[in-house]
């Protein structure tokens, strides 16, 4: 149940017209009351206000303390990448006192009404520090997301700082290009800085190579340009009660060596704990691209929720 709701100003008022005139509105137990000769032909029209609402969860739930939803009229609204800057929406803060409003974009999904206004784009600097930046906003109804390929979407957005994610500093791995033995399945969400709250966490972007069971697969880093790289850290997706992920059977990292994949020399074990980074330390390699390649368990898939080198 969401128990608390409020809604941009808006002059909009409840209209009713007859043959395009206005008429009084009475309502009788719900119904609009009409009372005149009627002639073949008439046109009742009723204008209904549909001014947008931030919606506040229940108390209860955690995640979306800090957060409201927007609505307008009967639909949800979603933030998607393809709309806003940098292709990010995860790190947005929608403050009460932003204006928001409505447009109808013909050439959009097939025709959508929007909700625009100003958000606050947050981002760490070098120093660790906030930065703020306000920016123009974008939301679409939510039943047209998912439309355009993979990405950043956010339906509970920010209204206060403590709850949102300030976008992390690029790294050599969030900068990288991510390939898969299988395609169509976000190989992207391995290296886009989500910090998963639990190895099945569903509210984190993830990546996984299910329907495929009991096969050896990979997936790849590329990078800019050879570097010197000695760690990477791994963050397993598991989806136990719900799904057919699991932690891998077995893995190894590869190091690109010209056009060769070769194994990196690393003393220490390969890590399959859920819930956890398990970092694997190796002797350090200049190169141009890093691979896990991983033993799917005989009768499961299996999936990454991030990816991080050192």
């Amino acid at each position: 149940m969401w128990p608390n709701i409020f809604a941009d100003a808006s002059d909009e008022k409840v209209a009713l017209r007859v043959n395009g005139q206005p008429v009084p509105l009475t309502l009788e137990k719900g119904y609009a009351r009409l009372e005149r000769r009627w002639t073949a032909g008439d046109v009742i029209e009723l204008g209904l206000p549909m001014p947008v609402r931030r919606v506040v969860a229940h108390s209860s739930v955690e995640a979306d303390h800090g957060r409201v939803a927007l609505q307008r009229g009967p639909l949800v609204y979603a933030a998607e990448w393809p709309d806003n800057a940098g292709g990010k929406v995860r790190n947005l803060l929608l403050p009460d006192d932003a204006t928001l409003s409505s447009e109808f974009r013909s050439g959009l999904l097939n025709g959508v009404q929007v909700v625009t206004g100003r958000a606050v784009a947050l981002a760490h600097d070098a120093e660790g520090k906030v930065n703020r930046r306000s920016q123009d906003f974008t939301a679409i109804p939510y039943y047209a997301w998912a439309n355009r390929g993979p990405g950043e979407m956010l339906v509970w957005i920010p209204n206060r700082e403590t709850s949102a994610r300030p976008q992390p500093l690029p790294t050599l791995a969030s900068e990288a290009r991510v390939t898969s033995s299988r395609a169509g399945v976000n190989p992207r969400a391995v290296n886009d800085q989500s910090e998963p709250g639990s190895s099945r966490d569903a509210t984190s972007f993830f990546f996984h190579w299910w329907p495929e069971k009991g096969s050896t697969e990979w997936v790849e880093y590329a990078f800019e340009k050879p570097s010197r790289v000695s760690e990477v850290e791994v963050y397993w997706f598991d989806d136990t009660g719900s799904g057919e992920c699991r932690v891998p059977r077995a893995w190894r990292v590869l190091y690109k060596d010209g056009e060769e994949w070769k194994p990196v020399e690393a003393p220490g074990p390969y890590g399959v704990e859920k819930d956890r980074y398990n970092t694997v330390a190796f002797k350090p390699v200049t190169t141009s691209g890093l691979r896990l390649e991983v033993v799917l368990p005989p009768e499961w898939s299996a999936g990454i929720q991030e990816w991080k080198v050192r």
